[in-house]
């Protein structure tokens, strides 16, 4: 875990120094309509950040779905599906392109005819818990988003962050659409390791009762802080009633970025979770029933 933790910087400016920009920038310029992207895993990390950074960049519907659900949605208000995946190679993949949208994949590898956006690895990350796997589609991503100004990314890259972590095997996370990724992130990583039960709170549903959780159980709580007048309550009130509180502080104005760095610092926060725990994020003991789920290639 903590070799690949120390490659990350690594593996991300491999990809971005020799895969093709200018061809993945303008396949993703070249996307007009509204599209649905999916994936599943760490990538459903990636494909909620990139339907994010499609909005806001190319002014279009983007919506994320998981693969399975794309057999049961309406996609008649959508012209494009682009699915996200490590490889390219697993059966969600191809469930979710089995379909007669305008199909993308954004992949460290290819497939025949569809749209390639493709990007070049210098090894394959050996990890259960995906880190290189995730960021570097995501860094991809919001270089888009900022017209290929790396100089913000390396800064965020280069920051350090340690955690004070609790004794409770509880999470409960702040969070909402602004913080989205970075809290899928923590509850993917959590749940996937087995190291911890992490809760997901919409910030004002939280204001409707969700609090009587912690009332029956003792939790941590991890708050991503946005200074908003919410905000401002519950850093007045958690204080009171949680006896580990994991900030999360916003450090840019901007939503998409602002995302981006709040993930990179969620996998800071789950490698203290994992060493608090004494336990590898990239050789995690798993249950039996993983090898039978996870190549399964029947219908979903």
């Amino acid at each position: 875990m903590i070799e690949n933790y120390e490659k990350l910087k690594e593996r991300i400016l491999f990809s971005i120094n020799n895969s093709n920009l200018d061809n993945i920038f303008e396949i993703l310029s070249n996307i007009k309509d509204n599209t649905l992207v999916s994936g599943v895993g760490g990538s459903s990390v990636v494909s909620l950040y990139l339907s994010k950074v499609l909005e806001a960049k190319n002014n279009i519907i983007a919506t994320n779905v998981t693969h399975r659900d794309l057999n049961y949605i309406n996609k008649n208000n959508y012209k494009n599906i682009i699915v996200v995946s490590y490889k390219g190679i697993n059966h969600g993949v191809d469930v979710a392109l089995n379909n007669k949208l305008n199909k993308y994949l954004f992949s460290s590898g290819t497939k025949e005819n569809i749209n390639n956006i493709k990007y070049n690895i210098d090894e394959i990350e050996k990890s259960f818990i995906a880190l290189s796997q995730t960021l570097i589609p995501m860094t991809l991503s919001l270089l888009y988003y900022l017209d290929n100004n790396k100089d913000l990314i390396l800064n965020i890259l280069n920051l350090e962050k340690e955690f004070i972590i609790g004794d409770s095997n509880i999470y409960e996370i702040l969070s909402g659409y602004e913080t989205s990724t970075a809290s899928k992130f923590i509850e993917s990583t959590l749940t996937e390791s087995g190291i911890a039960i992490p809760i997901i709170h919409d910030k004002y549903d939280y204001c409707h009762g969700r609090s009587t959780l912690n009332y029956n159980y003792n939790a941590n709580i991890i708050f991503f802080n946005n200074n908003t007048e919410l905000d401002n309550l519950y850093n007045e009130q958690l204080p009171k009633y949680y006896k580990s509180i994991i900030k999360l502080d916003r450090m840019f104005n901007d939503n998409i970025i602002n995302d981006y760095y709040l993930t990179y610092i969620s996998m800071l926060l789950c490698r203290d979770i994992a060493e608090k725990y004494n336990k590898d994020l990239s050789e995690v003991e798993y249950s039996p029933i993983v090898k039978k789920l996870y190549k399964y290639k029947g219908d979903m």
